[in-house]
């Protein structure tokens, strides 16, 4: 997490990876304040870069910082079009890379700005290797035959068939070949985190119900669905609340039932998170 201060008494709060050469940002998180918060970065690095000597050290420290930005396909144009006069304006601080599924959802002026590189999406069957390397990893069984399903029904998305085995192993092991395989669940929990840290108002509960629902019926296990939304709280949540967070998480993990019956706990999970959300202050924002 990093505070970046943008006028006097603005503060914005936002997860990101950072080392001493490169910061990673999904600005398709920050729905709200993407514009602010790649902005605020940009500064700050290219303050840095102006007190940085021209020459390189004797540790032949790069003189730019590399920002890499995910999603950049699924973001409005005002944000692809910030990306453009970052690379215009801020070239010799900051190099951008840019990651997408689908180039042609990035407007012509950014593309004409950038190298592509096409990473090919892994074969199904490298996809099950992994799949079998995991169980052996863990301890577990998993038949070859099962394997292919997952990675099948993912598409070539390496995550969603790991989050997938995730899922079914959570949900029934030994593994039974009948058994469903849940896909996208946990992009569902994302949206649900986003929208309960966009607006932690009781009618929220009612949007949200729908969705849950939709996760218990597809046999994503209850504690499953706990544990991903307290990981995304707490990419966001102040630091002052989260103990009180892990609190209520070990507490609501203790009492879930199985099942579909675990809705009525999982909303009452999500209205305790709300509770702790509105307390925050409201001279900060908490992406």
């Amino acid at each position: 997490r990093q505070q970046l201060h943008l006028e006097a008494n603005s503060t914005i709060v936002f997860p990101f990876t950072l080392s001493p050469y490169h910061v990673e940002l999904d600005i398709k998180s920050e729905t709200k304040s993407a514009r602010y918060a790649l902005m605020g970065l940009v500064k700050q690095i290219a303050d840095h870069h102006a007190l940085t000597p021209e020459v390189s050290d004797s540790s032949f420290r790069a003189e730019y910082k590399v920002i890499v930005l995910y999603a950049n396909d699924k973001v409005a144009e005002n944000i692809q079009h910030l990306i453009k006069w970052v690379m215009d304006c801020y070239t010799d601080a900051c190099k951008i890379m840019l990651c997408c599924e689908d180039e042609s959802n990035i407007l012509e002026p950014v593309r004409n700005r950038c190298k592509l590189i096409n990473v090919d999406a892994p074969e199904t069957h490298e996809i099950v290797e992994v799949l079998l390397q995991i169980s052996q990893k863990e301890n577990f069984e998993l038949s070859r035959g099962f394997a292919m399903k997952i990675a099948t029904k993912s598409k070539q998305n390496l995550r969603k068939a790991i989050m997938a085995l995730e899922s079914c192993k959570a949900h029934s092991y030994p593994f039974v070949d009948e058994q469903p395989i849940p896909i996208d669940w946990e992009d569902t929990l994302v949206e649900i985190a986003a929208e309960v840290l966009a607006d932690p108002s009781p009618k929220r509960i009612f949007n949200i119900r729908g969705k849950l629902q939709k996760l218990l019926v597809e046999f994503v296990h209850p504690k499953l669905i706990l544990q991903k939304l307290v990981e995304q709280f707490l990419k966001r949540v102040q630091a002052c609340f989260r103990r009180e967070l892990y609190y209520w998480h070990a507490y609501y993990d203790k009492r879930l039932p199985s099942g579909s019956s675990a809705l009525l706990k999982l909303e009452e999970f999500v209205a305790k998170f709300m509770s702790i959300q509105r307390r925050g202050s409201p001279g900060r924002l908490v992406l």
